[in-house]
């Protein structure tokens, strides 16, 4: 199975309220009043009924689909500020390519960074290199996980914990990418509005 994971930052928490509204108001998906995720279809640029799942938190709107949507980053691009998108394979358990862009409002998305994941590690990898070099809350799927998979994924939802400086799994994707850890990154990851308050270095000294 192989599914295709949107992350849209937005400058700001009301601007990504706007993004999710435009959502509710163009493709058929019924954004609830009160709530933080839902399922629905996307229409893509070639008026086919994509299905999907949204869910949004702080400035960050997260778009899970089994295929690429051709037409959703340009059409959308006056409503976010950068926005990343990543293909996953769940065989191999890995993230086979993601592409990081900066929209250009009306003009086609610039395109800023184009990586490929370590085969196993289902995007994890991936997520830290975008969080060290670029301060970016890459997801592997929206509110529900595609597929079962042995190795952990990371949601809208969930936390990235377990990376504080001496911890295994920072020296292990250090290893995987060739990126040093940066404390801006480290900051940056404990600044998750998924995070309780402590919880970062609670899961960074367990792990």
């Amino acid at each position: 199975m192989e599914w295709t994971a949107y992350t849209f930052e937005c400058a700001d928490e009301a601007a990504r309220e706007s993004l999710v509204a435009w959502f509710d108001e163009t493709h058929p998906v019924d954004v609830p009043d009160e709530g933080d995720c839902v399922h629905g279809d996307l229409v893509d640029g070639d008026g086919t009924e994509r299905a999907a799942d949204l869910a949004w938190v702080a400035e960050y709107c997260y778009v899970l689909a089994a295929d690429p949507v051709p037409g959703l980053l340009i059409e959308s691009a006056d409503l976010w500020a950068r926005a990343a998108v990543g293909t996953f394979d769940s065989e191999t358990e890995t993230c086979t390519e993601a592409v990081l862009y900066r929209s250009n409002g009306d003009d086609a998305p610039e395109e800023l960074a184009r990586h490929e994941g370590a085969d196993g590690l289902a995007g994890q990898d991936v997520l830290y290199r975008f969080a060290m070099v670029h301060r970016f809350r890459f997801r592997a799927f929206a509110h529900a996980p595609p597929a079962p998979m042995l190795t952990e994924l990371f949601g809208a939802f969930d936390a990235v914990a377990g990376m504080g400086w001496g911890s295994d799994l920072l020296a292990e994707f250090e290893a995987e990418t060739g990126v040093e850890p940066t404390a801006r990154g480290v900051e940056f990851l404990e600044s998750d509005p998924v995070l309780a308050e402590g919880e970062f270095y609670e899961a960074a000294e367990d792990g």
